[in-house]
């Protein structure tokens, strides 16, 4: 997914936590995992292009980015085994943040959101690529 779906999608399970009255530091907790988490994807491109460029490496992931509204569903059984890098970096991160949480003292509730919402990014992620795959994938 890309950062707007995923901004889409942390807007929506953000509205009704702010109308149960989380305070604005919770919600940008979670908006914060929800969809900054992904700039890794930003690093990795700066990394292997030497490019700073924000707007060139949004086009480089859009350009792999494959929609599915576009007719091409591939739907497939996740792969169980941890051999992507996301995992490898995701889970035991996610796990930092929870077990951060209890640390955080009087931030323990803004250091949970963030965890939460980097939850559902991951979520999000593996069901968009269980629905559809990307390249890599299909082999």
């Amino acid at each position: 997914m890309l950062p707007p779906h995923h901004a889409l999608a942390t807007a929506i399970l953000a509205v009704p936590l702010w109308r149960r009255g989380w305070p604005l530091t919770r919600i940008g907790a979670l908006f914060t995992g929800g969809v900054l988490i992904d700039v890794d994807h930003y690093l990795s491109y700066v990394w292997h292009s030497g490019d700073l460029s924000i707007v060139r490496a949004f086009r480089f992931h859009r350009s792999a980015y494959r929609s599915p509204f576009s007719g091409r569903l591939h739907p497939r059984w996740p792969r169980m085994g941890i051999d992507r890098f996301r995992e490898f970096h995701s889970v035991p991160a996610i796990a930092a943040v929870f077990a951060a949480s209890f640390l955080a003292g009087r931030w323990r509730s803004v250091v949970c959101a963030l965890a939460w919402g980097m939850v559902s990014h991951r979520i999000l992620d593996e069901v968009a690529g269980w629905i559809h795959p990307p390249p890599a994938d299909n082999v």
